[in-house]
């Protein structure tokens, strides 16, 4: 294996495979700093979730810094505008969540999701299965943190009335 074949293919520039895993880093250390703030059990769950995050940005620098890093020069494909719409409906989401619940907002927003980032064209099969994979995950999602770990999701403020 030569020198060249070991390194890493960059997404799109060298600088942002380093660039992204300490952003990781610094945003898990700040979580794991608020956490300071929280009941020792309400803890629990973030500072799992930020340390889990901290190693895995670790183990990629010293991947990286091991492998080397090859740039990405030839990746101008792709649609900024697509980007930024998945972008708005992420936000959407979870500025929507309180309102509507988890729920509505978890399968309206998989929906959306899928809708911008599905390039080819649309059949009724892959409509479909993009809906029946949307409940599941979200169900999925519902009943790990809401059943099992004791999570309150959001109902949604217009259901109570």
């Amino acid at each position: 294996m030569t020198v060249a074949s070991r390194k890493v293919q960059a997404a799109c520039s060298g600088r942002a495979e380093f660039l992204m895993p300490a952003l990781f880093m610094t945003v898990s250390l700040i979580c794991l700093w608020q956490t300071r703030d929280m009941s020792q059990l309400g803890a629990v769950f973030p500072a799992t979730i930020a340390v889990v995050i901290l190693i895995a940005g670790a183990l990629r620098l010293v991947q990286l810094m091991l492998r080397g890093v090859q740039g990405n020069a030839e990746r101008t494909r792709g649609s900024t505008p697509r980007r930024l719409l998945l972008v708005v409906a992420m936000v959407a989401w979870a500025l929507a969540m309180p309102w509507i619940g988890f729920l509505t907002a978890g399968l309206t927003s998989f929906f959306l999701l899928m809708m911008i980032s599905q390039h080819g064209g649309w059949t009724s099969r892959r409509l479909l299965a993009h809906l029946a994979t949307g409940a599941i995950l979200v169900a999925l999602f519902y009943g790990l943190f809401a059943l099992l770990l004791h999570v309150p999701l959001p109902v949604g403020r217009w259901w109570l009335g």
